[in-house]
């Protein structure tokens, strides 16, 4: 089972993506946060497989949330879930595991599951 940490600064989207993750009996949600300072020390103490991450974020952004999570943790997988393309890019440079945009669609999540179960 994917040990999986939830950090979104809309708490509407973290409880459904909790849930939906929950639902899909594939992963198990070890810890969540709406704030990202306090998210960094939880994300490296509880050491998930996997953070569902959204960029849009006011004060630290996600993108740079991603980064210190990847120095302190290198082997954590990261799926980037937002509203917006316009990081796409980014995510691709820095081998961030998947960019999935919101809303939230089951099938969708599920392959994003599928993917990181398998490592590709």
């Amino acid at each position: 089972m994917i040990r999986a940490f939830l950090l979104d600064v809309n708490q509407k989207d973290l409880y459904k993506l909790a849930a939906m993750l929950e639902q899909s009996g594939k992963a198990a949600v070890v810890g969540m946060s709406c704030h990202p300072q306090s998210a960094l020390n939880q994300i490296i103490e509880l050491q998930p497989d996997v953070l569902f991450l959204d960029l849009q974020m006011q004060g630290l952004q996600g993108m740079y949330v991603a980064e210190l999570v990847k120095q302190k943790l290198p082997a954590i997988q990261i799926v980037v879930i937002t509203e917006s393309k316009q990081h796409a890019l980014w995510a691709f440079d820095q081998a961030i595991e998947d960019y999935v945009l919101k809303p939230l669609e089951e099938v969708r999540l599920g392959l994003s599951l599928e993917r990181l179960r398998h490592g590709s």
